[in-house]
């Protein structure tokens, strides 16, 4: 026996902030078919013109200075996010900043905020003037990160740096060489050069938000500096941008479809500065000017608006019909709570990795000390034994192929004798922390006389010995090298073997205590003569921490209960919330389509 479910869909839009500067009003959804009719039964260099003259339409400047007045129209969570109501959203490093938490200067990820351009200023010449204020492509973003991102093009990367911020991890990604990656049709675009990474769940965000940027803005001359615009908005020259690009920011569109977030900022930005995007409002459009169905004749009937109740974000393509170009989505529901606080990840999680959840949580218990990791099972909260950590951040999880469980474990201090912490700096192999000012002679390195070595801040109190492979440059004479903790002489290795490498330590017996640099630095040494090493090491026995006591933290996955015989309709408890799933739609028990 089949169990029929019958909703009755309405679309609301709420409004969180208000600015009296911005005036302008938001096409309601059932209008956006008819703010788009016009560019229908075009193709090619027609439909070019039209969707252009639309997303000029309505358009004023609001100027660079009052970018940070519209962003809380574009760029705020909603009111149903759990401690981040209100505050900026940040599509960098996905840190949560007040309003007023702009730069200025910063340290780090997380400080402050600024504005972005996506596409960077050097590549149509600077000003803060017209493409230089658009909120297509102006995003607030993380300080530190931006500034990492410099003016380098959009890329996928092979390898890189990880940039990790101290709220919500990783920040985004760079290195020297771009990934090689291939088109829907097979061909290779090969990478090199340096570029910028930004998270998977923005990729279509940022992509989405360029291509609005060049059809309004196609008079603009984006041709400096970069290999991503053509500056010829012609068929023959992929509508400005570079095969390279077409291939990268068509990849992006299609592996992270239009969210709800998307769909919000494009409201603020017509309510702000009066204009909309073309690819939010219909993404399947993109394919009829960079896609699979470029130069044909569009058909409207044929896409489906992001506004549409049949439309679900984060998965829809916005295809009315045939194969979604974007991967197949498989649904599972994911909750993660601490204290009772239900952190939200957009209601039904696809088969991506779970970088939504925080990378560092906060303790749900007040006894716990330090983050250890995740781990697939729960363990008891009074277990001396540290269970097995499968994974230190959210971006090492698996996709999720079922409903899964992490539980974040969290380590309490205790007393007893930790292994030693070794601090290590090497000819080739250079251990965060450090500063040399020496000079690198390949097979070690040298230390002019006054010149220093200086290491990490460690526990004085567990300095148990310095090991130092050394040797003196210049000659068979007497030298030392000599080390400090501040002002503090604390001990020299004599060196006398001359152009021999030779293994050397040194053992603590003084008092030491609190928390230091040592400062290594060669004396002795006549001019041009100085210590080469090879390595040097300091074994600080008591430095690191011991724990008699691991916690879990209150994660778990959702509930799933089948509703019906015919398995189509689940009922899911999602923090705490019972909603429908049916026909891959999620409905509240009030019948209204949700996320």
């Amino acid at each position: 026996m089949k169990h029929f479910f019958l909703f009755s869909l309405t679309v609301s839009v709420i409004c969180f902030l208000s600015a009296e500067a911005f005036a302008a009003s938001v096409t309601p959804a059932d209008e956006i078919p008819a703010y788009w009719e016009s560019v229908d039964g075009k193709s090619g260099a027609d439909l070019w013109k039209a969707v252009s003259a639309q997303t000029n339409k309505g358009f004023s400047s609001v100027g660079y200075k009052k970018l940070y007045d519209a962003y809380l129209k574009t760029d705020v969570y909603p009111q149903d996010s759990v401690g981040k109501a209100g505050k900026i959203w940040d599509m960098y490093g996905e840190c949560v900043f007040a309003p007023s938490n702009t730069c200025g200067n910063y340290n780090g990820v997380c400080d402050c905020y600024n504005r972005e351009h996506s596409i960077p200023q050097s590549w149509w010449g600077g000003g803060t003037g017209g493409i230089g204020n658009d909120i297509f492509h102006v995003l607030p973003t993380d300080g530190k990160v931006n500034g990492v991102r410099s003016n380098y093009e959009y890329g996928e990367v092979n390898g890189g740096t990880n940039w990790v911020g101290n709220k919500f991890g990783s920040a985004g990604t760079w290195a020297t060489d771009r990934k090689t990656i291939a088109s829907e049709a097979g061909e290779e675009i090969k990478g090199s050069g340096q570029v910028f990474e930004p998270k998977p769940q923005y990729k279509g965000d940022i992509a989405r938000g360029l291509m609005g940027t060049i059809v309004k803005w196609q008079q603009s001359n984006l041709t400096s500096g970069n290999n991503f615009f053509t500056g010829t908005y012609t068929v023959s020259q992929n509508f400005g941008l570079t095969k390279k690009a077409v291939v990268l920011l068509m990849k992006w569109h299609r592996e992270d479809p239009v969210s709800r977030k998307e769909i919000d900022r494009n409201n603020g930005i017509q309510e702000t500065q009066g204009n909309r995007n073309p690819f939010i409002d219909y993404p399947y459009l993109a394919e009829y000017i960079w896609g699979e169905h470029a130069g044909e004749t569009l058909d409207m009937s044929k896409l489906m608006a992001s506004t549409d109740p049949s439309f679900i974000p984060g998965e829809s393509d916005g295809s009315r019909e045939g194969t979604p170009v974007g991967p197949s989505v498989v649904k599972y529901g994911v909750s993660w709570s601490v204290n009772g606080e239900v952190m939200k990840v957009d209601s039904v999680v696809e088969n991506k990795k779970l970088t939504a959840l925080p990378a560092t949580p906060v303790s749900c218990s007040a006894e716990s000390d330090v983050f250890m990791g995740w781990t697939d099972a729960p363990i008891d909260g009074t277990a001396d034994e540290a269970p097995a950590i499968l994974y230190t951040a959210v971006a090492q999880f698996p996709a999720v192929t079922e409903d899964v469980t992490y539980y974040a474990v969290f380590a309490h201090a205790g007393e007893g004798t930790s292994e030693p912490a070794v601090y290590t700096y090497s000819a080739d192999s250079h251990a965060d922390g450090w500063n040399n000012t020496g000079t690198n002679k390949g097979s070690y390195w040298l230390l002019d006389s006054g010149k220093e070595l200086i290491s990490p801040e460690i526990d004085l109190a567990g300095l148990s010995s310095i090991q130092a492979k050394l040797r003196t440059f210049g000659g068979t004479q007497y030298d030392q090298f000599s080390f400090a903790a501040g002002n503090t002489q604390i001990g020299t290795i004599t060196v006398s073997e001359g152009s021999t490498m030779t293994e050397y330590e040194w053992t603590n017996t003084k008092s030491l205590s609190g928390k230091s640099r040592i400062t290594f630095t060669c004396s002795n040494a006549g001019s041009g003569k100085g210590v080469g090493f090879s390595y040097v090491t300091i074994n600080a026995t008591g430095a690191g921490v011991t724990y008699d006591r691991f916690i879990t933290s209150c994660q778990s996955t959702t509930e799933v209960e089948l509703v019906g015989v015919s398995e189509q309709a689940r009922k899911l408890l999602i923090g705490g919330q019972i909603y429908i799933l049916l026909d891959n739609q999620l409905f509240n028990l009030q019948g209204q389509r949700v996320k």
